[in-house]
């Protein structure tokens, strides 16, 4: 698509459904580019809902195309049907292309492994209806289908989806809890996620003690909700931060990879109704510090 410019011939509609209308794209993609400045009004940034006038004059700057070659990268296949798959993200793989991250991602391989995947609403997240940290491994479900794809944003939406991890945490857990703290952006360190700031949303966090250790403890650990860095943040809030994590670790933590791994998701099927549970075993990384640990004290729970 061509840099463009269109002079508004309507009086009080909102910039994005004008614009939306004009360039044939989601609201999502057309607010993105409103944010970015590449959407500007008579030479100025506006927001999303600005309220055009007639004779407006509307600037917008084509996104550089980027395209995104399928590549194998041998990502293990957990369930797969005609609308969706359930797939095992390796550790330290990015999910979608992004800044400084576009040669080797989740979508990439999954463009190269099946035949079809929907569309979405982002030219550079196909199939994609939830992620996973770079350093977070486990279960993912991809869209193959339009329909599956609608159905699956709204499964997470509605809270349908039952997702459990396996997380190892520093310091020793005895017994099962709750975190209700709801999550935000941390307004001292805007990349990171904070509990209990304004503007936040709620976030439900269950854990489960499975094996402790001398000075860490191996978790089961469910979310109802689906929160930026949430089991990460929600750990570190009743102080006990997951081993590994370099954001919010401890400082002097000698395991280099972070301990959380996505160890299942059940879900009802969007287009078939029927009970779909894939489950990704516990990765080498989590089970290298048990084995090392089991050398140390360590109580079943």
């Amino acid at each position: 698509m061509k840099d463009q410019i269109f002079v508004a011939d309507v009086e009080d509609m909102r910039l994005d459904l004008y614009m939306s209308d004009r360039l044939q794209m989601n609201r999502s993609q057309v607010k993105n580019a409103v944010v970015s400045g590449r959407i500007l009004v008579n030479g100025k940034k506006v927001k999303a809902g600005y309220s055009l006038k007639i004779g407006d004059e509307i600037h917008y700057e084509a996104e550089e195309e980027y395209i995104i070659e399928p590549k194998d990268l041998g990502v293990e296949i957990l369930y797969e049907d005609e609308h969706l798959a359930c797939v095992n993200k390796p550790y330290g793989l990015v999910v979608h292309p992004g800044a400084g991250e576009e040669d080797e991602t989740l979508v990439h391989h999954i463009l190269w492994r099946f035949d079809r995947v929907a569309e979405g609403s982002d030219p550079l997240r196909p199939g994609i209806v939830h992620r996973l940290d770079k350093d977070t491994s486990g279960v993912m479900v991809i869209a193959k289908s339009e329909e599956a794809y609608t159905g699956l944003i709204e499964l997470f939406k509605s809270r349908d989806v039952d997702k459990r991890y396996d997380a190892i945490c520093h310091g020793v857990i005895r017994s099962g809890g709750a975190i209700d703290s709801p999550i935000g952006r941390d307004p001292r360190r805007r990349t990171q996620m904070a509990v209990n700031v304004h503007p936040s949303k709620p976030a439900h966090t269950i854990y489960e003690p499975v094996l402790g250790f001398r000075d860490a403890t191996l978790l089961k650990v469910r979310i109802l909700t689906g929160r930026t860095h949430q089991i990460r943040v929600h750990l570190q809030s009743i102080h006990h931060p997951i081993v590994g994590d370099p954001i919010y670790g401890v400082r002097k933590d000698r395991n280099g990879k972070l301990l959380l791994h996505s160890a299942s998701l059940t879900f009802p099927h969007p287009v078939t109704g029927e009970t779909i549970h894939a489950e990704a075993p516990m990765p080498e990384r989590l089970l290298s510090f048990v084995r090392k640990e089991k050398g140390d004290l360590c109580i079943k729970y």
